[in-house]
């Protein structure tokens, strides 16, 4: 228990300074603002659409598309937000002096991990007002809105353990972004592998790779147990891939 407790702490208080420097950074802010306006722009647009589209309900008109666009956003987003996790310290010569500290790699990784999950979730924050709007255009469904937020931070926090790994890899911030990238944009082009192949087997395990087809399952409301093991089981790997990069610098 003593051993948790500790853990606990290094954790938080790596957290706690990470946010601090997030939020201190006018970029946080610049980020944010940029995607509210894109938000907002997209979701005027979907409620101007949704009167002309009569076959439709608001969740198939402006819920899924809406959130849909949020997770291809934070595609960009994710990697450009954890880029300075480890770049900037490698950069500045200052991650020997934390890797010698006495937090494990696993505090630090997953104190900075959090720390920009909580940057993004305040970003996503910033979107609550859409099912308030919708709200008073008679919409009812909270369900699927609450798995859909849902839905976005998990997908999100898989992103992010991918920024923070690309981030280990390199002292070069655009690189790193422009990794991260990458990294997510191939495993996002496995759904559409997986449309491009006649051997049903082989299109469905390349569609469980991709992160889109997990994140479908919430926004739909139809969520499996598979969807959770994934998303973790991605988490688990990338944090664990972030772990190595750091120990081979011991060698």
């Amino acid at each position: 228990m003593t051993k948790v407790k500790v853990l606990v702490r290094g954790t938080y208080v790596l957290m706690k300074k990470e946010l601090k420097e997030n939020f201190l950074s006018p970029m946080v802010y610049i980020l944010s603002a940029l995607f509210c306006i894109l938000m907002g722009w997209l979701f005027f647009n979907y409620l101007i659409a949704s009167k002309e589209l009569t076959d439709q309900t608001l969740t198939q008109s402006v819920l899924l598309p809406i959130f849909g666009n949020m997770n291809f956003i934070f595609l960009f987003l994710a990697p450009i937000l954890t880029m300075r996790s480890f770049a900037e310290e490698k950069k500045l010569h200052t991650l020997e002096l934390l890797l010698t500290s006495r937090l494990s790699h696993f505090e630090i990784i997953i104190g900075k991990i959090l720390a920009n999950f909580i940057t993004s979730a305040f970003m996503i924050s910033l979107t609550l007002i859409f099912p308030i709007v919708l709200a008073m255009s008679g919409y009812s469904h909270w369900s699927i809105v609450f798995s859909s937020y849902g839905g976005v931070l998990l997908s999100v926090l898989c992103y992010i353990t991918v920024g923070c790994f690309a981030s280990s890899m390199t002292e070069n911030l655009v690189v790193s972004a422009l990794l991260g990238f990458c990294i997510l944009l191939g495993l996002m082009l496995f759904s559409i592998t997986g449309n491009a192949t006649n051997n049903l087997l082989l299109a469905q395990f390349f569609q469980y790779l991709a992160i889109p087809f997990h994140f479908e399952s919430f926004v739909r409301g139809g969520i499996r147990s598979f969807n959770f093991i994934y998303l973790f089981s991605f988490m688990g790997f990338f944090t664990y891939l972030t772990h190595l990069s750091l120990e081979s610098r011991r060698w």
